[in-house]
């Protein structure tokens, strides 16, 4: 933390993590009086603000690929960043990408989101298959959209994984992937399948996300979480919001935050001007058997051109 004369100290921010201010230049060689010493410091503080807004993608290769190759798995990730975007805004961090290389009959046969100091996705690809196959795979969007939220811990992994389900149809709708009618069809098979393989229908939900992560059922596990977030749309659609726009402001003024769960939804809903986050939340709780959601239809799907959205820079 850099001091200032008068025993003040400050820290700005930088990509998702903190710096010092004695490491922007000059400032070490400058001797102030109190009050320059406040200005000095508010006006660092917002110029480091208006340089880290824009969100850029840092590419690693962590084994060989060609340049072909690499092109390619740029080209892709960059595209469903902003598809992300298109939807909710620009992340305002550096996300990090790492690339290892498999063989699958996949694309992407795993991924995991990096959290920290810095943000990231590290994917296992196989760069044999064709652009148009990793386009069709979802991997990306889920695991992109992860990014929008602070991670909640694994006690709560349900939500966050819950969050990434729902999102990656909307992001692959705002990227031209999916037709509306098609990301609908493939929310409601997943829902489907999900209610039937759930096995406590006398426990609500909520009660049991613990024990369906023991059992290994995942599928069950990130669909009951993403019917949280159909059911907390279709509210606020209602209501002349959306999820997105919620979520949009969420990332203007809280995505640096550590957050726990319920200190996450009582932001959410601040930004809604409503309680709809937490009410659901509370039904989730208490009603027995996996949530009953309606089925899903066309109009709930974000209507968005990824073609506006902020486009990233790569690095």
């Amino acid at each position: 933390m850099f001091k200032f004369p008068g025993g003040l100290a400050a820290t700005v921010p930088e990509g998702c993590g903190w710096r010092e201010l004695s490491s922007v230049p000059y400032v070490d060689r400058l001797v102030m009086s109190r009050k320059s010493s406040v200005r000095l410091a508010g006006y660092l503080l917002l110029l480091s603000l208006l340089n880290t807004a824009s969100a850029s993608l840092q590419f690693h290769f962590d084994d060989q690929f060609d340049a072909e190759q690499r092109d390619q798995l740029k080209g892709w990730v960059s595209e469903v960043a902003s598809g992300v975007e298109a939807l909710v805004g620009e992340f305002g961090f550096d996300v990090h990408i790492h690339f290892r290389r498999a063989r699958s009959r996949e694309p992407v046969p795993w991924a995991n989101t990096l959290r920290g100091r810095r943000q990231g996705i590290r994917f296992h690809v196989d760069p044999r298959h064709s652009e148009s196959r990793f386009r069709d795979d979802w991997t990306a969007s889920h695991e992109l959209s992860h990014l929008v939220l602070p991670y909640v811990g694994r006690r709560d992994s349900w939500f966050a994984e819950g969050f990434a389900s729902y999102m990656q149809y909307q992001v692959m709708h705002a990227n031209g992937v999916l037709s509306a009618d098609a990301a609908a069809r493939r929310y409601n098979e997943r829902l489907d399948n999900a209610r039937r393989n759930y096995r406590y229908p006398r426990q609500p939900f909520l009660a049991v996300t613990g024990q369906l992560r023991r059992d290994r059922a995942y599928r069950t596990l990130y669909w009951g979480g993403a019917a949280y977030f159909i059911d907390v749309d279709r509210v606020l659609r209602a209501q002349g919001s959306s999820l997105v726009t919620v979520l949009g402001a969420y990332l203007d003024c809280c995505r640096r935050n550590t957050a726990e769960l319920d200190s996450l939804v009582a932001d959410l809903d601040r930004l809604s001007g409503s309680s709809v986050f937490s009410d659901t939340l509370h039904r989730y709780r208490r009603t027995p058997g996996f949530p009953p959601t309606e089925p899903v239809n066309a109009s709930i799907v974000a209507q968005q051109d990824a073609t506006s959205a902020h486009r990233i820079r790569i690095e």
